[in-house]
């Protein structure tokens, strides 16, 4: 899969994370701070291990916890993703 279609799984991935907290959520909100979205410490865990077991690969929460945009996750899971 290219470098492009990762990034997009991953939005979608995380969109749809979203949605099942707050259905009113789409792809604009990707670029809004975290702390805008009503997201707890817990939510963002669970958005991180999604992500893992999606993509089958392994993150660290350490980095991701200081994550201040939604696009961050696309960043660095991309990156993970691409790596195999």
């Amino acid at each position: 899969m290219s470098q492009s279609g990762i990034e997009s799984r991953i939005a979608d991935l995380i969109v749809a994370v979203l949605r099942d907290r707050d259905e009113s959520l789409g792809p604009d909100d990707l670029n809004r701070p975290v702390a805008e979205l009503d997201l707890d410490s817990l939510d963002l865990v669970e958005l991180h291990q999604h992500l893992e077991r999606a993509l089958r690969v392994r993150g660290d929460l350490n980095d991701t916890a200081r994550f201040a945009y939604l696009s961050d996750y696309t960043a660095y899971f991309s990156k993970l993703a691409s790596q195999g």
